[in-house]
């Protein structure tokens, strides 16, 4: 608790400093892609993610993960460096998603939702209680008890049909495993093809759609394995990551690393955020990470 109060203060004493000087910090890295991912999205912060839009839309383009497959061979092209682009991913699937839908629309922001298969196609539990502990305690998924309590949902993933909705509406869906487990060393063939392949087909049955990316689950070290990425490589034409930093297209398209950034995030923690400090923070397990998925 004492950690997380010092980290804030961190991220909103030295933001403000780096919010001041963000227009100049962004327009020298305007040939970088920046990716963002949320988790949850409770209504409860909806007024500050409006703000968050508005700040994206000031300084970046919005895009989504095709623009990654459109442009990957015109890195030269100059038109594409006006403003630095800007894409904005949310990891798991939790029902308070499908919430943030009319500010996206409102705001005509594109973004990619990467859904654990399993955690939609299952049966939902009698009581949010058992949700609730379900989706903390085998899906490895933060929900807040009382914040679900509170919006009165009766489940805690998005159901196909809420999916279909963001695909109808030009949303993108990308996998994220099948059960969300931690794609490491230790996992058999068959597992990793159950939670990298079999994930991507049933959601394209299921949804009738064509998946291209892949997101990689929890970020941690352990997450990450060489056996994973060569089937990943195989399957999908991008795979996303987060290990902050932003993209350009001398990269690998699929090492495309991501800033975490929450609704509830001040402007200036995420000027700090997106201001480099991160990168250097991420350094080393950046490129360990590369290393093992090269």
């Amino acid at each position: 608790m004492i950690k997380e109060i010092l980290k804030k203060a961190i991220f909103n004493s030295v933001g403000s400093l780096i919010y001041l000087f963000f227009p100049l910090i962004i327009k020298i890295r305007r040939k970088s892609i920046f990716v963002l991912n949320y988790h949850t999205t409770y209504p409860d912060h909806n007024k500050n993610f409006v703000k968050q839009i508005l700040f994206y839309k000031k300084y970046f383009d919005l895009v989504d993960e095709n623009y990654f497959l459109k442009n990957k061979n015109k890195n030269k092209n100059k038109q594409l460096y006006q403003k630095p682009k800007l894409m904005i991913s949310f990891d798991d699937g939790h029902i308070s998603n499908f919430y943030i839908l009319k500010i996206l629309e409102k705001y005509k922001v594109p973004a990619t939702f990467f859904i654990p298969y399993e955690f939609v196609n299952r049966k939902r539990e009698k009581n949010l209680y058992q949700e609730n502990k379900i989706t903390n305690k085998k899906f490895n998924i933060i929900s807040n008890l009382y914040k679900d309590i509170n919006n009165k949902y009766k489940s805690l993933s998005m159901s196909f049909k809420e999916l279909k909705k963001l695909t109808d509406q030009k949303y993108i869906i990308g996998a994220h495993g099948y059960s969300h487990i931690r794609l490491s060393e230790n996992l058999s063939n068959k597992d990793l093809s159950k939670e990298i392949i079999k994930s991507k087909k049933m959601l394209e049955k299921k949804l009738k759609i064509k998946i291209n990316s892949f997101c990689w689950t929890f970020g941690d070290k352990k997450s990450y394995s060489t056996k994973a990425s060569q089937i990943i490589r195989k399957s999908y034409k991008l795979s996303f990551m987060t290990c902050g930093k932003p993209f350009d297209f001398r990269q690998n398209l699929f090492q495309i690393h991501r800033f975490n950034i929450e609704n509830f995030f001040s402007l200036f923690q995420v000027a700090f955020v997106l201001s480099g400090i991160y990168e250097l923070i991420y350094y080393k397990k950046r490129n360990y990470v590369n290393r093992i998925t090269k």
